[in-house]
């Protein structure tokens, strides 16, 4: 029930931002991310992910607009296991890195800190379509095994991201900006299981009007 609540406030919002709000810009943006996720299973550190969107602006007054984002984003997590011998003593700590592939959609409602100031902050929802996901390997001393945390997580997730940053930065004839994004699933990723897992991200985004 939550999760289609959720699904519809985030598609009333998509459809409000373009419907109500006054179009001002256009582009794309770049970022690098620090990946990682929250489980009740596993301790899974986390691994360099990045992300390449496009991003139309509508604005609704002088201190608020709206941004919508649709792009790719990589993440993944890295997962450990402990190999020991017959007698029960450590033999060494191994890692299987896993990457998972998005198609994400992202609205923000954003707020300037004053009529002149570049400075903003917003938030909003962002809806997750898994479209690849390659598993890592723990290298034991004699035998390689597979991850299968990456082939049980849903295609869908549900989550939020919120942002801080600057625009309208103009260098060589062109306008920029700069964000801190942080992204969260609200949703859980596992289909059928007892413990839950959910992405998160914190990002550093470069982007630039077309």
């Amino acid at each position: 029930m939550k999760k289609k609540v959720f699904t519809l406030l985030a598609v009333l919002f998509f459809v409000t931002s373009t419907a109500f709000g006054q179009f001002n810009d256009f582009g794309i943006k770049v970022g690098g991310q620090s990946a990682g996720a929250f489980s009740e299973q596993n301790d899974f550190s986390r691994v360099f992910g990045f992300g390449i969107y496009g991003f139309a602006d509508f604005g609704l007054n002088q201190l608020l607009f709206t941004t919508i984002d649709l792009g790719y984003t990589k993440r993944g997590f890295t997962n450990s296991q402990t190999e020991t011998d017959s007698m029960g003593q450590i033999i060494q700590k191994v890692e299987a890195t896993s990457r998972l592939s998005y198609i994400s959609v992202a609205g923000f409602l954003n707020s300037t800190l004053s009529r002149e100031s570049p400075f903003y902050i917003g938030a909003g929802p962002r809806i997750d379509y898994l479209i690849d996901s390659k598993a890592g390997k723990f290298d034991f001393t004699s035998v390689t095994v597979k991850d299968n945390t990456s082939e049980e997580l849903k295609d869908f997730v549900l989550g939020g991201s919120f942002v801080a940053g600057i625009k309208d930065l103009s260098m060589l004839n062109s306008d920029f900006r700069v964000k801190l994004k942080y992204e969260v699933d609200f949703t859980d990723s596992f289909s059928e299981s007892a413990f839950s897992y959910k992405n998160n991200a914190l990002m550093l985004v470069i982007g630039l009007s077309l």
